[in-house]
Formats: structure tokens, sequence, C-alpha cells
């Protein structure tokens, strides 16, 4: 293992060294146009010329600065620094930021093991995709905006985190407008707290600008929101939205014509459908959210759609490896970000060589088409096999014994349940082993580790889809805390002998013979090292009493 994770770290440096020495070999790799623009343009914060700068520097045309004026707030202190410092630290945290996104979509896909080597291997390849190409040679920030994206929806599992999560995504909504599509993802997956933060903290934003800053807000949020040609045209073939798609077919801006309004419709109905299949996987919801968002923003640039590497992925670790056709999918999005079309006709185009307007719209609509397709490919798996991949969905319970002494949890909610005693535990993510969910499950419940071990009792049919299992745990790191809870409790087997089954959840009081049992055993010594032989003293919660 260890020699495994060496060899993809020496892979991952190389490649972060041949990507340093293309930078010095060719002119296009490092002229971070954007990032002048980042730098540059943010010193206008102060004196109110935040949107009369243009980047000087050789360009195919005009770049302003086109973020809200909080993005300005956020990258003010690059102007305090030497250019080639700013950029050779921002290239560096675009390589960090790269491997993290990784790491984190791996996790969302319920990988627990070989994370790091897996991850490193994944982004030295990476690096040389055409969205990240170009994210690196024009010093773009879409990529610190994807990890933080990412790392907000990974938060995303408790009440806290949904908040917490959601104000981040509205303070990247902020600095630049396209992560705010990630509101409708709190949404989708049923957590609207994270919803409302989002939307709470993108206005705090709004109202802070305004009250520091309010000549540059105002000009921003009245006058040049919605102002698609300033970003840049709008049909240029390195724009990869529907809209810039259709405006090369029609040879013209088509903006916000009936013609864009049926694409958006269509591009709704099929993320909608595609989530309608995949709706209890909460990241392959989020590979949808994040297309459609793609899809319909006015302008979405080539390096915008760094997203294909989660969904990439998603293909291979995620719920999507589990829908037919997966691979041919994964083949086809790799070989258009290998070949970077949109790139060659630039280039040719670039030479004064002329190419019929026809084979220019059609091959220069491959990222938005092949969006397309595969929401509708997502929306189209037949039933059965995503019934199948979703079959019995496992819920697991930790019963956690130290010292002869059983862990009970009070729960919060829903209403119905409050007050009432249960063994922690949560659902198995895709991707996930029974044990692995055990383990998270506790650590995000009651912030200690445990190591899971035999099954206790009998699976419980929740319903159709949904079994129940209990997993005999031993604590090995910690104090447990009501995170999520009322209230803990330790309970001896006497104790379980007499609680009210009333205060017990239902789905658990089938357990409590074979827990009683349990505990019998573990306070004779006979239980093995197989199953439950304390190695250490209770942590100290409460004293065991009777939950009745």
């Amino acid at each position: 293992m260890r020699s495994r994770s060496v060899l993809a770290t020496a892979i991952l440096a190389a490649s972060i060294i041949a990507r340093l020495i293309w930078d010095a070999a060719n002119a296009n790799g490092r002229n971070f146009v954007d990032l002048h623009v980042y730098r540059d343009g943010s010193a206008g914060l102060a004196d109110g010329s935040l949107y009369l700068f243009t980047y000087s520097g050789s360009t195919d045309f005009a770049l302003p600065f086109t973020y809200p004026p909080f993005a300005a707030v956020v990258l003010y202190p690059l102007s305090l620094l030497p250019f080639s410092l700013v950029a050779i630290l921002w290239e560096l945290a675009t390589f960090a930021t790269l491997y993290g996104s990784v790491v984190l979509a791996l996790r969302l896909c319920g990988r627990t093991t070989g994370v790091y080597a897996l991850a490193a291997v994944w982004a030295a390849i990476a690096i040389w995709c055409e969205p990240v190409r170009v994210t690196l040679d024009y010093g773009q920030i879409n990529v610190f905006l994807m990890f933080c994206t990412l790392l907000a929806v990974s938060m995303a599992r408790t009440e806290r985190g949904q908040i917490m999560g959601g104000a981040l995504i509205g303070l990247l909504a902020g600095i630049k407008l396209t992560p705010a599509i990630t509101g409708l993802w709190y949404l989708a997956v049923r957590k609207p707290l994270g919803a409302v933060a989002a939307a709470g903290a993108f206005v705090a934003t709004i109202l802070g600008c305004l009250l520091f800053f309010p000549s540059v807000t105002r000009t921003y949020y009245g006058e040049l929101l919605g102002d698609a040609d300033r970003i840049g045209p709008v049909a240029r073939v390195i724009n990869q939205s529907m809209r810039g798609s259709l405006s090369r077919i029609a040879g013209h801006d088509v903006g916000s014509s009936w013609i864009w309004l049926v694409a958006v419709a269509l591009a709704l109905v099929l993320a909608v459908a595609a989530w309608r299949v995949v709706r209890d996987d909460t990241f392959g919801v989020l590979m949808v959210v994040q297309l459609l968002g793609l899809l319909v923003s006015p302008i979405s640039w080539v390096h915008h759609w760094v997203w294909l590497l989660p969904l990439a992925v998603w293909l291979v670790y995620g719920g999507g490896a589990r829908l037919m056709g997966a691979k041919v999918v994964l083949g086809v999005w790799i070989a258009v970000a290998a070949i970077g079309i949109p790139w060659i006709l630039k280039t040719i185009d670039e030479s004064s060589r002329d190419l019929p307007a026809a084979l220019v719209a059609i091959l220069g609509s491959a990222w938005s088409v092949i969006a397309l397709a595969t929401l509708a490919w997502i929306a189209v798996t037949p039933w059965t096999a995503v019934t199948r991949s979703r079959a019995r969905t496992e819920v697991v319970a930790a019963a956690i014994i130290d010292d002869g002494r059983l862990l009970l949890a009070q729960r919060a909610r829903p209403s119905d349940l409050a007050g009432k005693w249960e063994l922690p535990g949560g659902r198995v993510e895709l991707g996930e082993s029974a044990h692995d969910a055990v383990r998270r499950e506790i650590r995000e419940e009651l912030g200690v580790d445990v190591e899971p071990l035999d099954r206790v009792g009998t699976e419980v049919a929740l319903r159709d889809d949904l079994v129940l299992r209990a997993y005999a745990a031993r604590l090995t790191n910690g104090t447990p805390q009501a995170l999520e809870h009322l209230d803990l409790r330790w309970m001896s087997a006497d104790d379980l002998r007499h609680v009210d089954l009333d205060d017990v959840v239902p789905a658990d009081r089938e357990w409590l013979p074979s827990l009683i049992g349990l505990l019998s055993s573990s306070e004779t010594n006979e239980v093995t090292s197989t199953t439950l032989s304390p190695r250490r003293p209770a942590a100290s919660v409460d004293e065991p009493h009777n939950a009745g």
C-alpha cells in the first residue's frame, strides 16, 4: 500500500513538473490573462474604477472585470503582491485544489480506502484534459469554486453542515454567480436549510458591498448584471453553453429569444427526469445540477467545464457506474476532453483558414450536445437497472459496548420518534461498505471512532427497499457526545431488561433480547475477541440508568 502511494505521488509530481516545463516552453502556457484581470482589476475597488478596468495585454477580445464586487473584495489582496509571485502561488494552489477535488469526489462516491493514491493518479491525468489545461493557461478560478462546492456538499450530512455548506455556496455565488446553481441541489436532495443559508449568504455579500462600496455595487447589479456581451462574444466557439451553440447555428447571438427558452425548457425536462432516476444518490444529483447550470448559463467557456472531472469519478466509482452504458458515456467525455475540439477550431480560425460555418456550428457544440445527451441517458436508463442498484438500501445501527455497557442515544427528530432511545447510526451511502458506514455515522453523530464487529440480531425491514441492520462496535477513541441526539446513556443488561418498550424506537425493539445476551456475555467475560472484548475503560457520558 505504501509503495502504491509513493508511486501515485511520483506520477502526480511528474505531471505537475511536466506542466511547469510546458508553461516555460509555451507562450500560451503562462499567459494568465484572467489572473491579470483578477489582480489588476480588483485594485480598482477602492477608487470606484472596478468596472472601468480593461486588461491591456494581448487578448482575443477586451477583458473587463466581470465578477460581482464581492469577488474584488476577496481578490484585492492579490493586487498587493508582485504578479510573478501571485502567478506561481495561484498555479500551485490550483494543482492542490484539483487534487483535493478528486479526494472529495471519491469520498462522496463512498470510497474510503486508497483515496489519496487514487486521487493523485486522477489529478495527474486531469491536468492535461482541456478544461483544466485552459484553466491553468488563463489562471482561472474555476477549480477553486469546484473544490469549495464539493466541500460544501460533503458537509451537508448534518443540519449544521447544511447551514455551513449553504453559506459557503452563497459566498461563492457572491464571487462568481455560476455556483448559485448549487442551491437547487439542496432543494433536490431535500436539504432546504442549505438553500436558505446559501440565499442568505449571497444577499449578505450584496448588502455588505452596498454598504462599503455603494457605487460599484449599484453599477454591477443595476447596469451590468445579465450583460453577456460584456463577458465576451457569445457566439465564440469556446463558449459551450446552449446559447453559444444556438448562436453559432443561427449566425448571431440568439439572446433570450424563444429558441433559447425552448432549449432551456428541454434541458430542465431532461434534468428533472435524470433527477428522478438518481434522486437517492446525492452526488449523482449534484452532477445533474452542475450539467444543467453549464447548459443554461449564457456563457460556459471551455474552462468552466472542469466539472467533467467529478462527473468522470461518479461514472467510475459512484452511482453512475451502476447505470447501463456508463463506460460508453465516460469514453465519449474523455475523447472530447482529450481532443479539445473547440480549441482546434479556434486555432484553425486564427490561422486564417476558412472552415464551413455549418462544420464549425456542429463540431463546436460538442460539450453542450454531450451534456444534453448525458442527461437524456440518465433519464432513460431502464428503471429495472436502477431499482436493482437501489434494492434493499441498508441502514446501519451501532451497538457500542464498553465495559459491559451499551450506549443508547435519544432521538431529537422526527416528532413521532423524538425522546425515544435507539442505537445510533444511519444509511449506507453508494459504494460504501456497512462497516465503513458505521465508522462514518458514529464519527458524525457522536464524535468518536469505533471498530465495527459482527452483526447483532436479525435485520429489520423498514420498507420494501430499506433494511436496518445492527452491528456490534468497540469504542476505540474519544468520548461520545450527543451531536445530533438529545442525550446519551450507557445501559447494562439489567437496565435493558427493565426498559419500557414504549421508550425505545420501534425498529430497535426486536434487538433487545440479542443485546441483553451480548451484554450478559460481556459481563461474564464469555465474549471472544472477534465479538466484544473491551480494550479500555468505558468513556464517561452518564452513569447507566433505566431509560423508562
